[in-house]
C-alpha cells in the first residue's frame, strides 16, 4: 500500500469537474484547483498501484482533461 499524488492538466473551465470528479472516486482523501503548470492536485489514501491506476484512468477520461502525472510516495524507510 503506497499514497499518492495526482496532478492534472485541463483546459479552461474544466476545473470545477475535474475536481468534482475526482472526489467521487474511491480512495480519493482530497482534490483540489491549484496554480501552476498542473490545474488540480488530488491526493489518495493508502491504496495498491492497480487502485491508483485506475483513479488516474478514470481521471484522464474525463471531458478536457489533457495529462495526468501520478506521484507514487516512497514506503517509510526505517531509522537505523
Amino acid at each position: 500500500m503506497v499514497k499518492a499524488c495526482l496532478l492534472v492538466n485541463c483546459r479552461l473551465l474544466k476545473t470545477k469537474k475535474v475536481v468534482e470528479l475526482a472526489k467521487k472516486q474511491a480512495g480519493v482523501k482530497d482534490a483540489f484547483p491549484v496554480h501552476g503548470r498542473w490545474d488540480v492536485a488530488v491526493a489518495t489514501e493508502d491504496l495498491d498501484l492497480k487502485r491508483i491506476a485506475e483513479i488516474g484512468i478514470n481521471i484522464y477520461k474525463a471531458e478536457g482533461v489533457e495529462i495526468v502525472e501520478t506521484l507514487v510516495g516512497f514506503p517509510e524507510a526505517p531509522v537505523a
